[in-house]
This record gives C-alpha cells, sequence and structure tokens, in this order.
C-alpha cells in the first residue's frame, strides 16, 4: 500500500466527518432538521474521501470490487447541503416538488452503481466487454454532477445574501444574528468546486490522469470538515439562525397617522435604547403588525429597520457625548449607553450616520477646544 502524509491527513479528516455526522444526528444540543441534513453532507463528503482514499493507497489493485463499490455520492453533497442552508434559515419550509426530485441523480446513480457490482459479482465477462460503455457513463455522471453542484451553490448563496438582506428590516442588532460563516463556508465550497472541475475537466480533455491532480481537493475536503467540526465544539451558535416571516401589507389611509405615532414612541420611550430591540418589539410598542411597520420605515423613512433604529442611537450618542456630565464616560460606554451593543458596530454607525467617529466628533466639540 502506498501511504503517505497526504492520505494520512485524508483518512484522518473521513475518521472526524464521520463522528461529526454522528454528533450532529445523535446530539440534543443540535437536533434540528437543518442539522440532519448537515451531518449527511459531512457523511456523504466523508464517504467520498474516504473511496477515494482506497484508491490513492493502491487498495483498488488488491481487492477490485472496490472499484464498483457505490461509494461515491458527489450527487448527494450538493443537494444535501442546499436544504441544510434552506431549513436553517426557514425551519418550516416545505419541499415543493421541484426540490425532492433533486435526490432522483442521486438514487439513479447509486441504482447503476450496484448493477455494476451485481455484474461484477455474477458476470465479469459481461462486465469486461462493457467496460468502457460503464466509465463513459461513470464520467457523464461526474460532470453532470459538477453542474449541480454549482447551481445548488448559487442558489444556496441567494438564499442567504437574501436571509442577510432582511436582518436589517427585523432586528436593530445583527452581528450575532449575522451567518458570514455560512457565506465563508460556501466560498470555500467554490473554491472546493474549482478544485475537483478544472483537474477532471483537463484529464477528459488530455487522457492524462493523475491521483497528484485530486489531492488540493481532497484535502481542501478534509480542512472543510476539520473547520466544521471545530466550529461544533467552540461556537454551537453558528449551527442556529434568527428566524422571521414577514408577510407583505398593503399600507391603510391611517399611515401618516401611524408614522407620527411612531415617532412620537421614538422621541418619548427611546426603545431604541434597548440593544436588542426587534422589529416585533417596536411593532408591540406602537400596536401594529410587524409587516405593517416594516412597510411604514421602509416608505416614510426610506431605509430599513436598522438603519432607522441605529440613527436614533447615533443622535442619542451625540447628546451624551455633548453633555459636560458624560465625560468620565468611555467611549464604550457612551456606545452601550446609546444602545449599541458592541463598540465596533457604534464606531461605524456613528462614521455612516455622522461623518465622523465618536473620538472625532467628542474632540471636534467647542468645549473641547
Amino acid at each position: 500500500m502506498n501511504l503517505n502524509l497526504f492520505n494520512v491527513l485524508i483518512l484522518i479528516g473521513c475518521a472526524q466527518g464521520f463522528f461529526l455526522s454522528i454528533l450532529l444526528v445523535r446530539s440534543t444540543n443540535f437536533r434540528r432538521k437543518s442539522n440532519g441534513y448537515l451531518a449527511l453532507t459531512m457523511f456523504s463528503f466523508s464517504l467520498n474521501n474516504f473511496y477515494y482514499f482506497l484508491f490513492d493507497i493502491g487498495l483498488v489493485k488488491i481487492y477490485p470490487i472496490i472499484f464498483f463499490l457505490p461509494l461515491s455520492w458527489t450527487l448527494l453533497i450538493p443537494v444535501t447541503f442546499y436544504f441544510f442552508i434552506t431549513y436553517l434559515i426557514k425551519p418550516e419550509h416545505q419541499p415543493s416538488l421541484t426540490e425532492k426530485l433533486l435526490f432522483l441523480p442521486f438514487l439513479i446513480d447509486v441504482l447503476f452503481k450496484t448493477s455494476t457490482l451485481l455484474a461484477f459479482l455474477l458476470n465479469r465477462k459481461w462486465l469486461a466487454e462493457h467496460i468502457d460503455i460503464i466509465n463513459q457513463l461513470n464520467h457523464s455522471i461526474e460532470v453532470f454532477s459538477m453542474f449541480l453542484a454549482i447551481a445548488l451553490l448559487v442558489k444556496g448563496m441567494q438564499r442567504v445574501f437574501h436571509y442577510q438582506h432582511n436582518l436589517k428590516n427585523n432586528f436593530s442588532a445583527i452581528d450575532n444574528r449575522k451567518l458570514d460563516w455560512l457565506r465563508n463556508l460556501m466560498y470555500a465550497l467554490l473554491a472546493l468546486w474549482f478544485l475537483w472541475s478544472l483537474p477532471y475537466v483537463y484529464e477528459l480533455v488530455t487522457n492524462q490522469f493523475s491521483q497528484w491532480h485530486h489531492y488540493p481537493l481532497w484535502i481542501g475536503m478534509s480542512v472543510v470538515i476539520y473547520w466544521i467540526g471545530y466550529s461544533a465544539y467552540t461556537r454551537r451558535e453558528v449551527f442556529e439562525a434568527a428566524h422571521f416571516q414577514i408577510p407583505a401589507i398593503v399600507l391603510s389611509e391611517r399611515t401618516d397617522e401611524h408614522y407620527q405615532n411612531l415617532l412620537t414612541v421614538m422621541k418619548t420611550k427611546k426603545p431604541y435604547l434597548n440593544p436588542e430591540l426587534s422589529l416585533e418589539m417596536l411593532a408591540a410598542d406602537v400596536e401594529l403588525s410587524a409587516g405593517y411597520l416594516s412597510q411604514i420605515i421602509n416608505k416614510k423613512e426610506k431605509s430599513n429597520f436598522y438603519d432607522f433604529v441605529n440613527r436614533y442611537r447615533v443622535e442619542e450618542a451625540k447628546e451624551l457625548l455633548s453633555n459636560a456630565r458624560f465625560n468620565h464616560y468611555s467611549l464604550l460606554a457612551i456606545g452601550q449607553e446609546a444602545g449599541f451593543n458592541s463598540n465596533t458596530t457604534f464606531n461605524t454607525a456613528f462614521k455612516s450616520y455622522a461623518g465622523v467617529t465618536p473620538s472625532q466628533f467628542k474632540t471636534e466639540l467647542p468645549s473641547a477646544a
């Protein structure tokens, strides 16, 4: 057998992937439909890598039956990852018939590979006579897998970007709700797609096949498994997403009245001082539905809920910075008093709406001269 550092790393990644799959399915801390699909994605990743590991160490030459085992689940990985994203963002999602049919190519592939396995066991002469056709079908399945993977990855990215956009229509603090980790993971998967497709297409065109061409892909898959495993242990919240559903609502003739009431509430009750203020919470204060309030803010303020609330917080911070009674407060404390839950958000919002940073604003005050 041809063991080396690279395929040993691949094998370790497989073991961790199998372990993580079991953890996601069995642990009550992660028991959600979305994580069930993530577990299946990790299992498929690991099974694929294990299959290629057996090839790389030369075991298939000793036991040719390995070549025909239905262990390559490339058609399942993009589908299960797509459903992971879908149920992470929207747990109540009801899959359409088209989405259900996404599993069909994988099932056909398993049936095809199981048939070739039976042919190997029962009629090797027939298999040898048709091996070229079988290889061509395998290549066709691989190419189809590439197109399916990139299509579903792009669709998943669109869903994440749409979710990120809607966060600002529902929450005034989004730092702990953003799915940046998932966006970065999808960028990593996009890189893996190129590491998969480019060498494979090159090999098909040149008819020069080499295991070394695929080491970056296999090791990259192991790295992704390591990263998800590390995240599962250290930051369980990355497997959760904020859930919201705001229906489209037509504004009534009382829109201006409701809008003025909203401004009055913001001025007198100052709900924006609550760092966790959400659209639902503010809607309760002004006695409107969340969907209706969102429409009012979008139309009257020409902005989203996040920007609307943070503008009030910036104005509050300006007043505190200008008040001598708060001179002994740190800038972080000023931001917290104004309703910001992090110094980064405070500085970013202040610079965006005031044109200067909080420290610059304080330095430029007349009293500071």
